[in-house]
């Protein structure tokens, strides 16, 4: 009875830890803290460095695919199968409401409470906006970690399951590191992409169930 109690609560712990791991570099951006740029040099220069055409478009394809452009259409078609294969709405649009508010309203709000400017090196790809924290990070975490989180709930077998995992978990790895890459972000953006984005998909899978629950009583033709 103890373990299934901790087991339903983990979702919430894990999601209280990374959003205070995000908290820290949140707040070592906010004064500026020399630490901050050591982290991000330490990481981008060697990823700079190897710098090559091959490498260039190999990048350039996976930041695509965290891009506003590529989330909408794999929610549109994720959320048709999704309901093909399952028949249920309340499956699809908890899928579609956490990508959509977590992948594009929060970060969007959380850019524009930090306002921090994009680095100064030669971008590889056009991208605008602000640059703490990532949102192709922040959303390939949400999106693609959704996407991984029901399909293993739909997934017997567990050789499956572990391959989902990390097919999912090399995914959003190469999309972030591709942000670096391509000189729009900073290490530390990616990597507060990263916490906060698995904050906000631990607190959703932990509302899971509840949200089935109340979707479910509220759309059966029997409820009042």
């Amino acid at each position: 009875m103890q373990t299934k109690k901790f087991v339903s609560q983990a979702p919430y712990f894990t999601s209280l830890l990374l959003f205070f791991l995000f908290s820290i570099i949140a707040f070592g951006l906010y004064i500026q803290a020399d630490w901050i740029q050591s982290f991000d040099q330490f990481i981008s220069q060697p990823i700079l460095e190897q710098r090559s055409e091959n490498k260039t478009l190999f990048f350039i394809a996976f930041t695509h695919l965290g891009s506003v452009a590529a989330m909408v259409l794999i929610v549109l078609l994720f959320s048709s199968f999704l309901f093909w294969r399952t028949k249920s709405l309340g499956m699809v649009f908890w899928f579609a409401l956490q990508t959509i508010l977590g992948a594009a309203l929060l970060n969007h709000y959380v850019k524009d409470i930090f306002q921090r400017q994009r680095p100064t090196i030669k971008h590889l790809v056009v991208q605008g906006g602000y640059s703490f924290p990532s949102g192709h990070s922040m959303g390939s975490l949400i999106c693609y970690g959704g996407i991984a989180f029901l399909l293993i709930q739909l997934t017997r077998r567990s050789v499956w399951k572990r391959c989902i995992f990390f097919f999912t978990a090399v995914l959003v790895l190469l999309i972030g590191m591709s942000r670096i890459y391509v000189g729009v972000h900073f290490p530390s953006d990616v990597l507060g992409g990263y916490l906060l984005g698995g904050a906000w998909l631990s607190l959703m899978i932990g509302l899971y169930q509840r949200w089935l629950h109340w979707f479910n009583k509220r759309t059966s033709p029997h409820s009042e």
